[in-house]
């Protein structure tokens, strides 16, 4: 859904994000190898609760719940590393309720953002743009909104889109905001909520699981709601492949930009996609354009946008080594110990449905508590707000 905002209401959010106040810059309990260490914070200012309730009456936002807090926002950058293990600087958003309670306890609501390509494209820079986070904030939570790695701050190195790595960076943000809190007096309960929508479904799945499979001992997450995410990438991929044209062809460069990076296969972009597209890869994803242009930029019709040799090969015996990196990095097998919601349209043309069902009947096979809350003729445009009200309402019957 795009949100039009007024023009007076833009006025009064810049001149709330320049009414700055101090904070500190110290945080405590930071782990031993520097992940999730704070090196900066960057008081943004407040957002009025007034301002968030006209926002959402102006735009006929209905999420079911009234904002009761005005909000405080911060940049944070924090310190994360690559799928090397080389340290990197990441930024994000923190949204805090400005409350005068001090005895008030808070439970974490981490959002991951839905794909983005413009590195300046993101919370730490906009603070609307990781709008559920800051909304969040003014009903009891503290808000965060990872930009992650590549983006934001992170000018050095290439998103991992679509790759299980990212996840890292999100834990590593959440150990940044207790570290803030806890060098600010912030005090936080148990709970941990992650939500994302699009490739923050997918990356909210990925951290869900990173954190019950492997900080487990650092972190409880309380519920997760993974939203039209492509949780299993094999089958999106088998299903994009298999369409005669696809609305969001910078989706699957995207991908193909990571893997070769990551990977280091020796192949070339001119090995999946045909001329002129393979020559503007590099250049599409600088890190200037926002997704919107790289979709314009590349062709829709798959049969013009990729190499028939390897399609003929893919949907052959060929391609292991692609086949098998989207295998292990889907997110789709395992069995949780929190429970999780799914939300997503059955006529999403973006993001495969079926990835949320096998999900569902995977998880759900595994002994996991799951469920899939299907929008009837959702697409992946109209299916978001439905998505993000019902996962909001669901975590509002859960926090402390």
């Amino acid at each position: 859904m795009k949100l039009n905002f007024k023009h007076h209401r833009i006025l009064l959010l810049i001149l709330f994000l320049f009414a700055c106040e101090g904070t500190k810059t110290e945080d405590c309990a930071t782990t031993e190898d520097g992940r999730g260490h704070v090196i900066s914070v960057l008081p943004m200012g407040t957002i009025s609760s007034n301002f968030l309730d006209d926002f959402l009456s102006d735009n006929n936002i209905d999420i079911g719940v009234k904002p009761t807090f005005d909000v405080k926002v911060y940049s944070i950058v924090y310190e994360t590393v690559d799928w090397n293990g080389e340290p990197r600087q990441a930024s994000g958003a923190i949204y805090v309720p400005d409350d005068d309670n001090p005895d008030m306890k808070y439970p974490l609501y981490s959002s991951q953002h839905g794909t983005e390509s413009k590195r300046t494209n993101v919370a730490s820079v906009a603070p609307l743009r990781g709008f559920d986070a800051l909304f969040s904030a003014s009903v009891g939570y503290i808000g965060i909104s990872p930009d992650f790695l590549g983006l934001g701050i992170s000018t050095d190195v290439f998103h991992p889109y679509i790759h299980r790595f990212v996840a890292e960076g999100v834990v590593d943000m959440i150990r940044a905001t207790k570290n803030f809190a806890c060098g600010n007096d912030i005090q936080l309960n148990d709970q941990l909520f992650l939500i994302g929508y699009s490739e923050g479904g997918y990356v909210t799945m990925a951290t869900h699981k990173v954190i019950e499979e492997s900080y487990s001992d650092e972190f409880t997450v309380t519920a997760s709601a993974p939203m039209a995410g492509p949780h299993d990438i094999l089958t999106q991929a088998n299903w994009v492949l298999s369409l005669d044209s696809f609305s969001a062809p910078g989706y699957a460069g995207y991908v193909s930009k990571t893997y070769l990076a990551i990977y280091q296969w020796d192949r070339t972009y001119a090995d999946y996609f045909q001329s002129p597209y393979a020559e503007r890869m590099d250049d599409l994803f600088d890190g200037t354009k926002t997704i919107g242009t790289i979709n314009d930029a590349l062709a829709d019709k798959i049969t013009d946008l990729y190499q028939p040799q390897f399609l003929t090969d893919y949907f052959g015996d060929g391609e292991q080594d692609l086949k098998n990196a989207y295998i292990e990095n889907s997110v789709y097998d395992w069995t949780p110990k929190a429970p999780i919601k799914l939300f997503h349209g059955d006529a999403d043309e973006a993001v495969y449905y079926q990835c949320s069902v096998i999900a569902r009947d995977k998880i759900k096979a595994n002994g996991g508590d799951i469920e899939l809350i299907t929008i009837p003729g959702g697409t992946h445009g109209s299916s978001a707000l439905v998505s993000y009200a019902g996962a909001s309402l669901w975590f509002s019957t859960l926090k402390k």
